[in-house]
């Protein structure tokens, strides 16, 4: 059985290469666009133009970013949290720029800096709003990430404990029989104590009392 970690790790950037967090990302970018297809679009009727308008610019550069961050994935885990942001941004907005020299160049759209500096904007924008979003995701199962490990972990000691314990009582039981029947005594105590829902609250005497129980055991 593979080995689990009691410390979780320290939060990092998500996993460009999982499939939810691909198709999270997609979700999450179209949405984003038939957004501003709505707010930019001529009027109600016009928006589904726009927002076709809109895909055909968002979507290569979506795909080419899936991409670039999968192959980067690993030194970006390596990077402080804060690090890795700022250069994903980074990384985005510089792509978004190269795509709008590109199109401008294929005389898809027209030049300027301003349609440049807008489709940056809006890259950055866009990557801000998903990092935000993956970081709020990962705050709120980070207890429930701890929780399954710890319960996970005391599901594999617990029978190693119980039948340690046992053993020694039965050695004691014909030698030293109080020892014996101490020893069930505390070993009856941990177990509550195991039983008891660990989200409750208890004074930190009760808690030195448990570690003084397990160590006589």
């Amino acid at each position: 059985m593979p080995s689990i970690k009691q410390n979780p790790a320290s939060q990092r950037l998500p996993d460009f290469r999982n499939l939810g967090v691909m198709l999270r990302l997609l979700l999450g970018v179209n949405l984003l666009a038939l957004a501003a297809a709505l707010l930019l679009g001529p009027g109600i009727r016009g928006w589904p133009m726009r927002f076709i308008e809109l895909a055909a610019w968002v979507e290569p550069q979506l795909l080419a970013a899936l991409l670039l961050l999968a192959l980067l994935r690993n030194l970006l885990w390596r990077l402080p949290l804060r690090v890795g942001y700022v250069l994903v941004m980074a990384l985005l907005m510089i792509q978004a720029a190269l795509f709008a020299d590109f199109w401008r160049f294929m005389g898809f759209v027209d030049g300027g800096w301003k349609p440049c500096c807008a489709r940056r904007c809006f890259a950055g924008f866009v990557t801000l709003v998903l990092l935000g979003y993956f970081h709020l995701r990962a705050a709120a199962l980070s207890p429930a990430l701890t929780e399954a490990r710890l319960q996970a972990l005391t599901a594999r000691i617990r029978p190693h404990f119980l039948f340690n314990s046992l053993n020694a009582v039965l050695s004691l039981i014909r030698a030293e029989p109080k020892r014996a029947e101490h020893a069930l005594e505390e070993l009856a105590e941990l177990f509550r104590a195991l039983m008891r829902d660990n989200r409750d609250l208890v004074p930190l005497a009760d808690e030195i009392a448990l570690c003084r129980q397990y160590l006589d055991l």
